[in-house]
């Protein structure tokens, strides 16, 4: 009976995998004489990606107790909103980058923190969307510039927090 119930069997190759891998094959190794290096080990990833296959044991579990397998499709529904949120985000910051360079490209605050896109990108994103200040300081030195600069930057402050 334990030979036709196919958990029972699936459980047996992964213990087969584990202990060829773990002593079987490094026995061979140091038997052999070979010489493990960077080149040669990448051929034992294939082993080691079989691993992999263990997690397939959650089956077991996701027929047992079903309520389970409705967090992790509810978890799965929340990365998709989440990811969407980052998404717009990153779209956001990327249109308010090339809208502050063009801005400010001939003040004082464009010449520190908005040379390129990138630099602009970074510093809406770490300065303003992620900070704990959100954007005071920045829009501080913007009010410094030009009053509307300032208002900009709550604008954006507002919509990226």
């Amino acid at each position: 009976k334990m030979v036709r119930d196919f958990w029972c069997m699936f459980d047996l190759l992964l213990v087969i995998f584990i202990v060829a891998e773990t002593w079987f094959l490094w026995l061979v190794i140091v038997a052999s004489g070979l010489e493990v290096t960077d080149k040669n080990i990448r051929a034992l990833g294939v082993l080691r990606m079989l691993r992999l296959v263990r997690i397939l044991r959650l089956v077991k579990v996701f027929r047992f107790v079903p309520e389970l397998f409705v967090i992790i499709r509810g978890i799965g529904i929340a990365v998709r909103a989440i990811s969407l949120v980052f998404l717009l985000l990153g779209i956001l910051v990327y249109v308010s980058a090339v809208a502050f360079r063009l801005l400010l490209e001939a003040t004082s605050l464009g010449a520190l923190r908005f040379q390129n896109v990138a630099q602009a990108m970074s510093t809406l994103l770490l300065d303003c969307a992620l900070s704990g200040t959100k954007g005071g300081p920045l829009m501080r030195e913007a009010y410094s510039e030009h009053p509307i600069y300032a208002v900009l930057f709550f604008c954006f402050a507002m919509l990226a927090n």
